[in-house]
This record gives C-alpha cells, sequence and structure tokens, in this order.
C-alpha cells in the first residue's frame, strides 16, 4: 500500500480513499484529492462508502501514472489553498509538462479516464505546442514516431489536393 498523503493534508475530517492500480497496486489518497477527479467522486457517491476501494480499470492508471496524477492534484489543491500567483502556478504546470513522450499520453489518458479536465487540458496542450513547431506532417510524424500508412500514390494524391499542408513556408 502506498500513501501518498502529506502529514499537514491528513486529517480526521477527511478520511483517506484507496485507489486500487491497473496494475494492482493499492494507494491511500486523502479525499479532498481523490475527488477532485470526477469519476473517483461518482464512484464515491454510488458506493457511499470511503472505505471500499476504488479501481482504476483503464490501463493508462498504473502506480507510476496515478503518482503523477495525485502530485498535480495535491499541488493545485495548495495553490488554491494559498491563493498563488498566477507565475507561480504556470511554472510548476510548465515543469510538469516536461517529460517523455509515454508519460505525456500516459497521463493524457488517464486525466482523460479519471474526467480531471484541468489536467487534460494542461498535457494536451503540452503536445500542441510540440505539433505547431513542425511544419509538416512529415515532421509531426517523425517527431511522434507516427508510422506512414498511406501508400506513395496515396501521398502524392494528398499533395495534389492540398497543397498548402506539404508547404513549410506556410504558417
Amino acid at each position: 500500500v502506498v500513501h501518498l498523503a502529506q502529514g499537514r493534508e491528513k486529517m480526521a475530517d477527511d478520511p483517506e480513499i484507496t485507489l486500487e492500480t491497473y496494475d494492482k497496486h493499492h494507494v491511500k489518497v486523502p479525499k479532498s484529492i481523490a475527488t477532485r477527479s470526477a469519476i473517483i467522486n461518482m464512484m464515491i457517491e454510488d458506493t457511499g462508502d470511503v472505505n471500499e476501494v476504488v479501481p482504476l480499470a483503464d490501463k493508462s492508471c498504473t502506480l507510476n501514472i496515478i503518482s503523477r496524477v495525485v502530485d498535480y492534484l495535491k499541488k493545485h489543491a495548495e495553490f488554491e489553498q494559498e491563493s498563488a500567483e498566477d507565475e507561480v502556478v504556470n511554472a510548476y504546470d510548465k515543469e510538469y509538462q516536461e517529460q517523455t513522450d509515454e508519460i505525456i499520453f500516459q497521463t493524457i489518458l488517464a486525466a482523460n479516464f479519471l474526467d480531471i479536465k484541468s489536467l487534460l487540458e494542461l498535457m494536451c496542450k503540452k503536445v500542441a505546442d510540440e505539433i505547431k513547431k513542425c511544419k509538416t506532417p512529415d515532421d509531426i510524424r517523425e517527431r511522434f514516431n507516427i508510422r506512414q500508412d498511406y501508400t506513395p500514390e496515396e501521398v502524392e494524391e494528398v499533395k495534389r489536393a492540398h497543397p498548402w499542408i506539404y508547404d513549410k513556408n506556410a504558417k
């Protein structure tokens, strides 16, 4: 069992919720943090029992990713409690985004599954920013290691129909 509660956050009026990750680890999280996920909140409300283990059935919800998600939720709860300056929040978010592509995409999937809109938007923005750096579809495929599934003939047809897509000087 992994405890992700920090001393000052754990209070009698904030019971711990046990989440079961996809890879079968049990993670204890303060209810006030766990219920920032609309899905977890709904699951707890449906059972009415905070002592029941909440299973996270999506394969993106591994111990590693859930630990990162909980860290994000805790930090943002702190920011709200302290009425943190936007620069502080933005600096944290920017640092949080600096991960491998695998972690970024798994975090997007977990945030989507758990219905954590702010985290989903943050990580999708990171992907969008990376796409903006690319000039052509080929650059995007190369950046994200996406294989070309069009035949050469189909690629030529798309280039003829939409030449602006492949124009490296277009913005």
